[in-house]
């Protein structure tokens, strides 16, 4: 694609879930744009397809009533030939989502000046009726400065005109707030918890909630508590611990009345822990935009089957999140709960094996009694049998018939009730229920607290350095005994990018990581486009615009067009995003 309308592609910025962004040039008053795309021609379905176009639309009609300097401003936009075209200012700067992964966190001023910056954008949307409902680090762009920039109201929701149905369910998951989740009304208060889940990974390095699969990441949003952040940052204070748990409150009424409130509380606590810093981010990657229904949140039969097992009852019915009917359930968790419903019933059959036996081996005290009925005449062999069992047998033996007064109960019954039967029945059981509660069972599945476990650790490439808690370490491939709970990790090799994460022991008893390399992004454009690039005296396939990956380092960079050329070095760091623009 070389134009569209009356603007001139100089290039592709990137790719969304839904369309291409180009970069373009406007070429009545030389202004460059970003043009947003998306082929509604490849979607047959009709019902898809209007979907689809309506929200881009809304898109547009959304930014474009906001004029603000932190949000993209819009320009135009345009439906031709099954495409639709969005006209929007162009943002030369990566998103904070490419920010957030280079090897080195961010500066905590710059960190608090973006979260500022976005929140005051927010409540300003907000004011005008709009929530954005889909806050993400890939959705901030950062301008030199830095300025940073939303976009993407795709899936904002203008209260005033009730586009949204209610009942549907849009966002990224891992920015997603409770409610957004639940399919409820939401407001700018949502937008406020995404913010929150930003900071939370800013200062941490890590999302506050994390799963592989879709359900049980919805659940923990809805139902648990991200992990203190002082445990993954120690440099965290108290204070900053608090405002983000305030921030993150399920329910809206909880939070801070408007963002810009939350981020100053924010800015006053980590005044208020010197020695504060952020965190490098972790390699968790986002699950990607989503938009549909999100059923009725009254029970689910369908999950009614695990709650006679003791954990059930303090875990609320997931499948609700996602499902209206039963039928329409997720199959996921359609196995998960037969999944918890087998082992109910695995456990209980278990536990019935395990008390009849037990009874089994409790049997040969009564047993050894009834021996003896043939031979009542001396009561010393009848009251030795139960003597291992109640310490009161020996004192009675003592005491005889002689006296029959100070020994209580148990001596007169013995002494009175002459026949065998008696000994064997009213004698023994007494002790025998002490005996079965005072003896525990010998079964102890679960890890006891303190013992070390192993894990493994493999990292591809090999070689790497692991580092867990900041003290142990191995090179992996390598075997770490470690106690049971939540631990930070580390890996670090030369020539890749460090990996944070949270493990959990004994569940991660194998820990592989996929380890990238480091590299960093360096954009050339000309104008006029069209010139031949040179990188450490090699020759360049691509021409400008063209977008180069490259290890950190130094490189030499040549520009030539027409026989003119200009020189100049760039320093690349790990995911970090250079714009060169040469002029002839």
């Amino acid at each position: 694609m070389e134009q569209i309308g009356r603007y001139q592609i100089l290039g592709e910025l990137g790719r969304g879930a839904t369309g291409v962004v180009y970069r373009a040039q406007d070429p009545a008053i030389g202004r460059i744009i970003a043009v947003k795309t998306i082929r509604l021609s490849d979607f047959t379905d009709t019902t898809e397809r209007e979907r689809l176009r309506e929200r881009l639309f809304r898109e547009a009609q959304s930014a474009g009533i906001l004029s603000h300097p932190n949000i993209v401003t819009i320009y135009d936009i345009a439906e031709e030939n099954g495409l639709a075209y969005i006209f929007m200012e162009c943002v030369d700067g990566p998103p904070l989502e490419k920010v957030m992964g280079g090897a080195e966190p961010m500066s905590g001023s710059a960190a608090l000046a973006i979260l500022r910056q976005t929140a005051t954008a927010l409540d300003y949307a907000h004011k005008k009726g709009i929530v954005h409902r889909d806050i993400k680090p890939a959705n901030i762009l950062i301008h030199e400065g830095p300025i940073a920039k939303i976009t993407d109201f795709g899936v904002a929701k203008i209260l005033s005109q009730q586009m949204t149905q209610s009942g549907v369910m849009m966002g990224t998951p891992n920015y997603m707030s409770p409610e957004q989740v639940q399919g409820h009304p939401v407001d700018g208060r949502a937008d406020q918890f995404s913010l929150a889940v930003i900071a939370y990974e800013i200062l941490t390095g890590e999302k506050p909630f994390l799963a592989e699969q879709l359900p049980a990441l919805l659940f923990r949003i809805v139902r648990e508590d991200p992990v203190a952040p002082q445990r993954l940052n120690p440099t965290i204070g108290p204070r900053i611990e608090e405002v983000l748990r305030k921030a993150l409150s399920k329910s809206a009424n909880d939070r801070y009345p408007n963002c810009l409130d939350f981020v100053n509380e924010l800015d006053a606590a980590c005044h208020a822990s010197p020695g504060w810093h952020p965190m490098p981010r972790a390699s968790a990657q986002n699950l990607p935009t989503f938009a549909g229904p999100v059923p009725d949140p009254s029970p689910n039969p369908a999950v009614k089957e695990p709650e006679p097992l003791p954990a059930a009852p303090p875990l609320p019915p997931p499948p609700q999140l996602l499902s209206q009917e039963p039928e329409r359930s997720n199959p996921v968790l359609k196995s998960l709960v037969w999944m918890l419903v087998g082992i109910g019933l695995v456990g209980l059959v278990l536990f019935g094996a395990q008390k009849y036996l037990f009874n089994r081996n409790a049997e040969p005290a009564p047993a050894s009694a009834d021996a003896s009925p043939q031979a009542p005449a001396p009561p010393t062999d009848s009251a030795s049998k139960p003597s291992p069992v109640g310490q009161t047998r020996p004192s009675e033996e003592a005491a005889n018939p002689q006296t029959p007064a100070p020994p209580a109960p148990q001596v007169t019954q013995p002494e009175t009730a002459t026949p065998a039967p008696q000994t064997s029945v009213t004698a023994p059981p007494p002790p025998k229920p002490p005996q079965r509660e005072v003896a525990p069972p010998p079964v102890t599945p679960a890890p006891k607290p303190g013992v070390a476990q192993s894990v493994q650790f493999i990292t591809e490439p090999p070689g790497a350095q692991v580092t867990v808690d900041g003290n142990a370490n191995c090179k992996a491939p390598c075997i770490m005994p470690l106690s049971p709970g939540r631990h930070a990790l580390n890996v670090q090799l030369s020539g890749y990018r460090p990996y944070p994460k949270v493990i959990s022991v004994p569940q991660d008893s194998d820990v592989f990581l996929q380890l990238s390399k480091a590299a960093g992004t360096l954009s050339v454009t000309s104008n006029p486009p069209g010139a031949s690039i040179q990188i450490d005296g090699t020759a360049q396939s691509k021409q400008t615009p063209a977008l180069f990956d490259l290890p950190p380092g130094s490189y030499r960079i040549r520009v030539s067009r027409n026989g003119a050329f200009l020189d100049f070095e760039v320093q690349v760091r790990d995911g970090e995003f250079i714009n060169k623009r040469v002029d002839f």
